[in-house]
């Protein structure tokens, strides 16, 4: 904590200041000076909104966000934001000595906080288990750096790879739309699973490049608000061509993969490890399961890196089946190939029934057709499938089932031939 005294003269210095005459080295050294008031200020912002909790907890009448919220006159989040960083230096005690001491800045602890609300209790806790070591990262990283670090380490700790996650953001997406009063402009805010926000980005950013590399709409103005524009002009012409029949559906076998995934080889075939390297270059993250999944109906590039970091494969030109390997997928199925699922064949995606990421063939002895929710199932949810291959009988095991379900194609053929 820095003394009064000091802090005091810090200030002064401060106020003393002729910006206009300042060099650039005068201007850094007189921003570190302010970051040390600020480090101050937040310290202190802490210990009273710690105190306001205690209070909140013995009163319901005290509501810790509203108050600091009026007394900084900030908005609520940032209040929220505030009072989210005792919770979480609570259970980050080491983290919390490196602020006091000023080794990290209280970036640092929103970026861990951006992360922790998201998180079961469960998870939270085994978060808390990596404080000495998430420590010493955030002493040496930038607060952007940090926040992918504990997402990383996240990543690492989920048993089931983030998949819960994912299932629980896909709940929790929402879209909503009003009509501005005072400007009469119509206005969107939503949020949406990392998945579909995925397509979602992907599809735009090459509707946008369009527009880029076209002639320049006469709307359009210099500056940042050019790239918003063109966003908003983009979006219009994805739904208008879209509403006219103008794009192919995503799950077409002809379908433009709009968005690549760098992922390297062991991640691909076994998971999660310490060095893995997994990201789409858009800041959206999902998990692998679901990248493998998605790989597989050509909606994403999956770019494969060897140990050295050299790209071993691009996943698009024997990952996918073949037109006439899907003609005759259709020709023996009629629906998904699980039992009892009457999903139209031109609804599924050819599956793998040994992974394409574990060595697997892209051959019919080894492709069945599967709908999006199937798919899920057996990518993300553990089912196991096994192809006969003297009559093509799947037999399909879910977890925790000591049983299995069999179909034949001609059985699912028969039953839906109406």
């Amino acid at each position: 904590m820095t003394p009064t005294a000091d802090l005091s003269a810090l200030i002064a210095k401060s106020d003393m200041l002729d910006t206009a005459t300042l060099t650039a080295d005068g201007v850094r050294d007189a921003l570190i000076n302010i970051s040390r008031v600020q480090a101050w200020v937040d310290s202190h912002k802490l210990a009273l909104s710690r105190r306001l909790q205690q209070l909140k907890n013995a009163s319901a009448s005290v509501v810790p966000e509203q108050i600091m919220a009026r007394a900084c006159s900030v908005s609520r989040t940032e209040a929220t934001r505030d009072c989210r960083r005792a919770h979480v230096l609570d259970l980050l005690p080491q983290l919390e000595q490196a602020f006091d001491s000023g080794h990290i800045s209280a970036a640092h602890i929103d970026a861990a906080a951006r992360t922790f609300v998201h998180l079961s209790d469960n998870e939270q806790m085994q978060l808390a288990t990596r404080d000495d070591w998430l420590a010493k990262v955030a002493c040496r990283a930038t607060p952007d750096n940090f926040g992918r670090a504990v997402k990383q380490t996240v990543g690492r700790l989920r048993a089931d790879d983030g998949v819960g996650l994912l299932d629980r953001q896909r709940r929790a997406a929402w879209l909503r739309h009003w009509v501005d009063r005072d400007s009469g402009m119509v206005c969107l805010r939503g949020e949406f699973d990392p998945e579909s926000g995925l397509h979602l980005v992907g599809r735009l950013q090459h509707q946008i490049d369009q527009l880029a590399h076209g002639p320049t709409p006469d709307t359009c103005v210099d500056g940042q608000i050019k790239h918003d524009h063109l966003n908003a002009l983009g979006l219009v012409a994805l739904i208008s061509r879209h509403a006219a029949g103008g794009l192919a559906d995503i799950s077409s076998a002809n379908a433009r993969a709009e968005v690549s995934v760098i992922v390297d080889y062991r991640t691909l075939a076994s998971g999660i490890h310490a060095q893995s390297v997994l990201h789409t270059g858009t800041g959206i993250d999902i998990p692998i399961e679901t990248v493998r999944r998605i790989a597989c109906t050509a909606q994403i590039i999956p770019v494969v890196l060897g140990t050295e970091g050299v790209v071993l494969d691009m996943g698009r030109a024997t990952r996918l089946a073949s037109k006439h390997q899907r003609r005759a997928l259709e020709a023996m199925y009629t629906t998904c190939a699980i039992p009892d699922c009457t999903t139209p064949i031109a609804q599924c995606h050819p599956h793998h029934i040994q992974f394409w990421a574990m060595g697997g063939n892209t051959d019919l002895n080894n492709l069945v057709p599967l709908c999006g929710l199937h798919h899920r199932c057996v990518h993300e949810g553990g089912w196991k499938l096994h192809l006969s291959q003297s009559n093509r009988q799947l037999s399909v095991q879910e977890p925790g089932q000591h049983g299995t379900k069999t179909s034949l194609p001609g059985q699912i053929h028969h039953a839906h031939a109406t």
